[in-house]
């Protein structure tokens, strides 16, 4: 089992907008340096105090605001937005932790088909594969590495995945849709949409008025417990829709936090992008 970075998905147009000036910036900097040869002395000193160990900041939300009407509006608004959306795929960075407080971080790709609700997660550790998953509505397939001790290192990271992508199929929205959908309003910054799901279970989304975006998920069992949630987060306007930048799942048995970055919405994929590799199992 080996990692093919490049094999999903291809990143050809649609992206996030770069900062403007960045190439400018970089020139200016450039010829600082050449003028001021001191910098470069204290550069490795200056790196040091504005990095911290830290991970770029994310650029902030800039979404139009939302202009509102009535309930009924926004959930038929909302559900346009979720079924404009027809492809995805991004690179990706997942963080996965455990209960216990392990966690690792791998490098990955995501691919998404939503309206027949299909995801392909696949993830890898310098250069070294360790999961793929695929998602199709005929079931769930995991390739993992055939090494014992290794396969069990990394059925705990799959696992989450699997929980992941499974949730990233409700972005086709399908929350929004149907007769036995529930608006609960009581005013201020949020309102929720509330529907009723298979074997009891409910799936409650918290909505942003202001934007019209969702920042939460929900899944609560026929008790009402809540067993999984799904945090979209860091929102970017792509191709005119918003879309999150970071997603943040978490379940019973973990946490996992996708960046993504490099995304491509209603671009084509790859024929065989959804098709399960030969060395992998399908789960029951």
């Amino acid at each position: 089992m080996t990692a093919s970075p490049h094999r999903i998905p291809p990143h050809a147009g649609g992206r996030a907008q770069r900062r403007p000036g960045s190439s400018a910036r970089r020139q200016r900097a450039g010829a600082a340096l050449k003028l001021c040869p001191g910098v470069g002395a204290i550069l490795p000193l200056i790196v040091c105090l504005l990095a911290c160990g830290c991970s770029p900041r994310p650029e902030p939300e800039n979404l139009p605001a939302y202009r509102w009407t009535s309930d009924a509006t926004a959930l038929h608004d909302l559900s346009e937005r979720a079924h404009a959306v027809k492809t995805v795929s991004a690179a990706a960075m997942l963080t996965l932790s455990r209960p216990d407080g392990q966690s690792v971080r791998l490098d990955g790709a995501v691919a998404m088909s939503l309206p027949d609700k299909s995801v392909r997660i696949r993830a890898w550790k310098l250069s070294q594969a360790v999961f793929d998953l695929t998602l199709t509505p005929q079931g769930l397939w995991i390739e993992m590495p055939h090494d014992a001790n290794r396969r069990q290192q990394v059925a705990p990271a799959s696992l989450s995945a699997s929980q992941l992508a499974r949730a990233l199929s409700i972005f086709g929205g399908e929350v929004f849709d149907g007769p036995d959908v529930q608006v609960i309003d009581r005013g201020g910054p949020q309102f929720q949409v509330r529907k009723p799901m298979e074997a009891g279970r409910t799936m409650t989304a918290d909505v942003d008025r202001r934007a019209l975006v969702v920042r939460q998920y929900r899944l609560a069992d026929a008790s009402g417990v809540v067993h999984f949630t799904l945090t979209p987060k860091q929102y970017q306007t792509i191709n005119g829709l918003p879309w999150p930048t970071r997603l943040i799942a978490r379940s019973d048995t973990g946490t996992i936090d996708v960046e993504l970055r490099d995304i491509e919405l209603n671009t084509a994929l790859p024929p065989g992008a959804f098709h399960p590799p030969r060395g992998a199992e399908k789960a029951p």
